[in-house]
């Protein structure tokens, strides 16, 4: 017997919809999805039928289905809001009046209703039960062979409520412009193969860690899907001042301590993070130079600096210091750092984040003021410059993560030196970069490799030996 909570954990970790991807198994996926819809017009018995509008609508349904059955047990998370469909390629009539009604009627859906709850979103869930999957097994379509186009929209605008609102017309040159780079950076990485020097085994124990953290964070993706490399800015509250950080390629919900196995184009890569920019942004832009390590607070064991960091996102973020106190108190990562343990002194998180703001006093005022949408917004301004940097200087990729950047290993000391320059140009003052711990390549580790990276870089026709490339790196 499933108990509610794995069944809601089922639910949480379900595959996103995407109107992006596509399959190379063109043959096979207009079969399917021809037989599909005529299943589909048997069921509703439509006064008129449209098999050219209908049929590509059928088939990306088909396809997000079919990677649901593969990786999230059958389980995809679709939207039934109206505002979802307004200028997508997929329309609310279609999806869902005609597509999901009918494979719920036919027995081969079940629908699980979304819900909200304060400033928690669900979207709904339908399920493929058996009548579907062994429709799929039939078909000529096996594992998917899933790609992701560009996004049409580089540029992507909330409003207060983070819902997706029309570019205003007095914005519309200015997103013009940055949608261009996005673009540019986006056909660069159409040009790389990007992916993840891991086994079978290690991508199954990757997979279920990226499930285990989906279920705690909407917001995350709950399996690898390196197709997913494209680039897309997104900002906040109706304005190109707040946000506008880089999302959606595979890379940046990737647990950190994968990420050192990225490879570009068959190379090693580094990951270079600059220490404390938020803190060292605010300061510059008081025209104070601090030095050393930014969460690094005197007295205080350094234990404690990665709490203090967490502390520092929550208060640039939060509306006001009793939110914040209760966002601090109830988080779950520091609960796991603290261990039930404060620095010496304190007793408490009112005492603790009393300290934070007599130690950093001269940037005090953006603290609990919601602050922490305009720093996203300077460091995606300077790490898109970083970027344009390392393509025209050097001619070298490199993947955003917020506020870090990776790049092949060969090229970490020009990026490093380009990360600087950039900080200090825009915010006129100093930041340091820190690179993480890079990957090592050993024999052992090689032979590992066989049984799963190799293939999958084989399998995506790439111009090199994914393993003999690797052991040029053999330390």
């Amino acid at each position: 017997m499933t108990s509610a909570k794995e069944k809601r954990d089922k639910l949480k970790a379900a595959h996103w919809f995407s109107d992006s991807i596509y399959t190379d198994q063109k043959i096979a996926a207009k079969t399917a999805s021809q037989e599909l819809l005529n299943h589909i017009y048997v069921i509703a018995k439509p006064a008129r039928q449209h098999p050219d509008r209908h049929l590509p609508q059928v088939e990306l349904f088909m396809l997000n289905m079919l990677m649901a059955c593969h990786f999230t047990g059958g389980i995809l998370s679709i939207s039934k809001s109206v505002s979802g469909y307004s200028d997508g390629v997929m329309s609310y009539r279609v999806t869902i009046d005609l597509i999901i009604n009918s494979l719920i009627k036919s027995g081969w859906l079940i629908e699980h209703r979304g819900f909200h709850g304060g400033l928690i979103g669900f979207n709904t869930r339908v399920e493929a039960t058996s009548k579907f999957i062994d429709w799929f097994d039939g078909s000529d379509l096996g594992v998917p062979k899933t790609k992701v186009n560009q996004p049409s929209k580089p540029i992507i605008l909330k409003d207060k409520n983070k819902k997706v609102i029309k570019i205003p017309e007095h914005l519309e040159q200015e997103a013009k412009q940055m949608a261009a780079k996005v673009a540019f950076f986006n056909r660069q990485l159409e040009k790389a193969h990007i992916d993840l020097a891991i086994s079978n085994d290690e991508l199954h124990q990757l997979n279920s860690q990226m499930r285990r953290t989906a279920i705690q964070d909407a917001t995350r993706e709950s399996y690898l899907f390196l197709a997913k490399k494209y680039l897309q800015r997104k900002f906040n509250n109706g304005s190109f001042e707040d946000g506008g950080r880089f999302y959606n390629a595979w890379w940046i919900t990737v647990p950190k301590e994968w990420r050192k196995y990225i490879t570009i184009n068959g190379c090693p890569t580094a990951e270079l993070d600059y220490t404390g920019m938020h803190v060292q942004l605010l300061y510059a832009q008081e025209g104070i130079e601090i030095e050393g390590d930014p969460y690094a607070i005197e007295g205080i064991d350094d234990q404690f600096r990665s709490i203090t960091k967490l502390i520092f996102m929550i208060i640039f973020n939060a509306s006001s210091r009793k939110s914040a106190l209760k966002a601090i108190t109830t988080n779950s990562k520091i609960k796991e750092n603290r261990g039930g343990k404060f620095p010496k002194g304190i007793k408490d998180f009112d005492g603790y984040l009393s300290l934070i703001e007599r130690e950093y006093a001269p940037i005090s005022e953006y603290f609990f003021s919601g602050y922490g949408v305009k720093l996203q917004a300077y460091d995606s301004a300077i790490i898109e410059n970083v970027m344009l940097m390392m393509l025209k200087d050097h001619k070298a990729l490199t993947l955003p993560i917020h506020d870090s950047l990776i790049v092949e290993a060969k090229y970490a000391q020009q990026l490093k030196e380009c990360m600087i320059e950039e900080f200090k140009l825009f915010s006129g003052g100093h930041c340091d970069v820190k690179q993480k711990a890079v990957a090592v390549y050993d024999f052992k580790r090689l032979k590992n490799l066989v049984d799963g990276y190799a293939i999958r870089g084989l399998n995506a026709d790439v111009a090199y030996d994914p393993i003999e490339s690797l052991k040029t790196y053999l330390q």
